[in-house]
């Protein structure tokens, strides 16, 4: 049996647009202690060392980060995709590609 909570929970994660879903798992990154140093060093600069600035620019960062390898994960399967159709095309022959025994 679900808690009411939990399907509440589970539907508002449904209906949420992807970049708060995005800005949630960035979140929960954090609550874990996963912190990409690259980003964070990044995210000082632009904060001038300070801390609680640098915690929002980080989320920002990570955040679009998040996006782009989303994207990018997206393309390659687009083209492994198209690339596998291809293969399959050369390999069909149609009725008209077979020749009749003589």
């Amino acid at each position: 049996m679900f808690d009411s909570s939990l399907r509440h929970q589970q539907k508002a994660v449904m209906a949420s647009q992807p970049s708060e879903l995005i800005h949630a798992m960035v979140l929960r990154e954090m609550q874990d202690g996963v912190i990409r140093d690259g980003l964070w060093a990044q995210a000082m600069v632009e904060a001038k060392s300070d801390k609680d600035k640098a915690k929002s620019i980080y989320i920002r960062l990570r955040a679009e980060a998040m996006q782009q390898d989303t994207k990018m994960l997206l393309v390659r399967q687009i083209q492994q995709a198209m690339k596998s159709d291809e293969v399959k095309r050369k390999d069909f022959l149609s009725a008209i590609d077979v020749k009749k025994p003589r």
